[in-house]
């Protein structure tokens, strides 16, 4: 092959993998303690997390996993820093299509490994997913509200309509979500809506009814004390997740969406001449060198 042709394919494949964005997730949570690679947990690890990707293409939205627990005495040793068992999980956001649940699952599974590397726990949630993994098992653990992930629009509002209809969402997923749990084994999911504010919250599958609603509850105290008036608002505990927002753009960091949206424009159009311009440069240093 041509030198000059051979420089080009490799430039192609460089910018290409640039160019290519991964997929988005909303937070990661990495462990501090590693596992050696080559060991019985990497091998369960891998086992497991195959599985994971292999029982999301069956269409379920919720499903716990173990991989090397064999017995009582290794179940035993689940707490223990030297087990050699897995136990992982993963969740798909209520109301998702099953080729969207699959989808989201294999693609976040299959980013832990560069988010997470060598990590003996990890937790990552995308946008449609949760995946999560570690050396104990997650399933029957005692309440955990710890905060995992939150959010807060800088767009506020003091506006009393707003303010109690954002009330009447939260309230309702307060009480809506525990019925739900108790129907689902894939965990409680409640949708509400109240003027411009919808909200949605969503337990983890696997816990009970009354652990979802306590859970949701500590959540909606999290949002009212940390994101004040804001119109919108994420907090993911351990177990469970609220959001609520006002509007479609209430992330916004302005409150002047035409504004915003003029803005964006035009940093994208510096951003293709920026790109093109790099390009020439970038091909023509190749083809000096190449020559």
């Amino acid at each position: 092959m041509h030198p000059m042709i051979s420089c080009l394919a490799v430039a192609a494949v460089i910018l290409l993998h640039v160019g290519v964005a991964p997929g988005t997730f909303v937070y990661a949570g990495c462990s501090p303690s590693r596992y050696a690679p080559n060991t019985a947990f990497e091998s369960n690890l891998n086992s497991l997390l195959a599985s994971m990707a292999s029982a999301a293409s069956s269409g379920a939205t919720y499903n716990s996993f173990t991989s090397g627990a064999g017995g009582e005495a290794l179940a035993a040793a689940a707490d223990s820093a030297v087990s050699s068992a897995a136990y992982g999980l993963y969740q798909c956001r209520g109301g998702l299509r099953p080729g969207e649940c699959s989808s989201c699952v294999r693609d976040t599974v299959a980013r832990l490994g560069a988010v997470c590397a060598n990590a003996r726990a990890a937790s990552l949630q995308s946008d449609g997913c949760l995946v999560r993994y570690g050396a104990r098992d997650l399933v029957g653990r005692a309440a955990d509200t710890s905060v995992a992930y939150r959010r807060c629009s800088a767009g506020t509002s003091g506006d009393a309509g707003f303010l109690s209809a954002r009330g009447a969402v939260l309230s309702e997923l307060q009480q809506g979500v525990e019925a739900t749990t108790a129907a689902a084994s894939s965990g409680g999911y409640k949708v509400s809506a109240s003027g411009p504010v919808r909200g949605v919250a969503q337990c983890l599958g696997g816990i009970p009814a009354s652990q979802c609603a306590a859970c949701v509850s500590q959540a909606v105290a999290q949002l009212g004390g940390t994101c004040g008036a804001a119109l919108a608002a994420d907090v993911d505990l351990v177990q469970c997740s609220v959001r609520y927002w006002a509007n479609s753009n209430s992330y916004r960091s302005s409150q002047d969406n035409s504004g915003d949206d003029v803005g964006r424009t035009v940093a994208i159009i510096i951003g293709i001449m920026a790109g093109l311009a790099l390009l020439v440069v970038f091909i023509s240093f190749l083809r000096k060198a190449c020559n």
